[in-house]
């Protein structure tokens, strides 16, 4: 199970101390017994001010603004139990730039953030997200305003190789697992219901018609075929998880599974809106040359379609492009 040692929570300028996604940073930081960093970025100074003032001028203000800032943060922090120690930092520059390098050299290893408002594209992600779920090299949770103080429903993406071997364990295998260990957590702080939800599709079975006498018959096979490959890689998945969290936390966990056939773009926001989803956990860099995993624009329209909050995951060997 994933136990998180250093959170970093990222604050828009409407955070207060009865935001629901500050007061869900401050829960987990509490049950992980981890630290805690409240993090603020203020944008760059205005060029139409910068350039009415002197280099020592320009400092001075910066320093006056910096402090300020802290000081809004220590005000933030004496609401909260004294026995939390948590830590501040305020930043200049822009917001994800400065926010992936501060997890860089902190090794922060789980980013909050409360997503960014932008009505006039109906979507749930601004840009400044969409480069953290890019780019940020730990785990993002990016949660909606008004979340709920508990999720009850937590779905989990799954996704295996196309190139199945059931002898084999995966590339995919790993990230899994980091999914899993991180839904597990989560799920025990909320005590929510666990979804595993696993999308594939058989992209050459649209040829099919153009060689065989029997299309239809020959593409229903496929279809049934690489499901039964993906119900063995799931039922090899939970028994894993089994082994490694204990029958007993397994049982009282009971992760319910769902297998479904379609393009994963379109299946998976279908999928949490029907489990009524509070919260979704997927990976969203693959290795290259690993074929299936959510990737590029699949996992980008995946995330513009969700209109609940969403844990984001890269693999090992995921290197940020932010330097």
């Amino acid at each position: 199970m994933k136990k998180f040692n250093n959170i970093v929570y990222v604050l828009n300028d409407r955070i207060n101390e009865s935001s629901t996604t500050f007061l869900r940073a401050v829960s987990l930081a509490r049950i992980n017994q981890a630290d805690l960093t409240l993090m603020k970025i203020i944008p760059n100074m205005p060029a139409v001010i910068s350039s009415k003032l002197t280099s020592s001028s320009e400092k001075e203000l910066q320093n006056k603004v910096l402090a300020q800032e802290h000081a809004k943060l220590q005000t933030l922090i004496a609401t909260l139990d004294a026995a939390l120690d948590i830590k501040t930092a305020v930043k200049i520059g822009k917001k994800y730039i400065e926010v992936i390098r501060a997890v860089k050299a902190h090794k922060y290893d789980l980013l909050l953030k409360e997503v960014e408002s932008i009505d006039w594209l109906e979507r749930l992600f601004g840009s400044e997200d969409m480069h953290l779920l890019r780019k940020c090299p730990c785990p993002v949770l990016l949660m909606k305003k008004n979340d709920k103080s508990a999720y009850k429903n937590i779905m989990v993406a799954i996704d295996f190789d196309d190139d199945f071997d059931k002898y084999e364990y995966s590339y995919n295998d790993e990230l899994n697992q980091k999914l899993l260990q991180c839904a597990i957590s989560l799920s025990l702080s909320d005590f929510t219901t666990l979804h595993l939800v696993n999308v594939f599709d058989v992209p050459h079975s649209g040829y099919i018609s153009l060689w065989a006498d029997q299309p239809d018959k020959i593409e229903k096979e496929l279809f049934d075929t690489e499901y039964r490959n993906r119900q063995y890689k799931m039922n090899a998945l939970l028994e894993a998880l089994k082994l490694n969290i204990g029958a007993e936390l397994f049982e009282y966990l009971s992760p319910q599974t769902k297998i479904v056939q379609g393009v994963p773009s379109h299946q998976l926001p279908k999928l949490a809106e029907a489990i009524n989803a509070d919260l979704v956990i997927m990976g969203t860099v693959a290795r290259s040359g690993i074929a299936g995993i959510l990737i590029g624009n699949t996992a980008e329209n995946v995330l513009s379609q969700l209109q609940c909050s969403v844990l984001a995951i890269k693999p090992r060997d995921f290197i940020s492009p932010v330097s």
